[in-house]
């Protein structure tokens, strides 16, 4: 299942580029600059934390696919939605959820503790 959607994610750069051959699929089009990034560098790497299976991959392809069904709302592409849709129900999955659990919000709490205090700090006998 996931790397049905790493495969699929990773497709987007080359439909990016076929938009300029005349391709309009979906939101993939030649004349919006932000396209550019978000499916020659956000897919491809949203793309790859999943196939690695990294921690914030689910979260990042569910930031990826919210993304698009907004740009699909925007302007006005159905298939675009439910392409976005699609890809969300995919992570829903058990199978899809056994190959990249969800972030435990414990773990991350405790990350950003250790970021935000790395430990006491030593005073200076020094009384100024």
């Amino acid at each position: 299942m996931i790397a049905l959607v790493a495969a699929w994610l990773v497709a987007f750069p080359l439909l990016q580029a076929a938009s300029l051959l005349g391709l309009r699929l979906l939101n993939f089009a030649p004349d919006r600059p932000w396209n550019w990034l978000a499916y020659g560098l956000a897919a491809p790497y949203v793309a790859a934390l999943l196939w690695r299976r990294d921690p914030r991959a689910r979260f990042g392809a569910y930031v990826f696919f919210s993304h698009e069904a907004v740009r699909g709302l925007h302007f006005r592409h159905p298939w675009a939605v439910a392409a976005a849709v699609a890809g969300v129900v995919l992570l829903q999955l058990p199978a899809a959820r056994r190959w990249a659990p969800s972030l435990r919000p414990a773990e991350i709490r405790a990350r950003l503790r250790r970021f935000v205090s790395p430990g006491p700090r030593h005073r200076s006998s020094d009384p100024l």
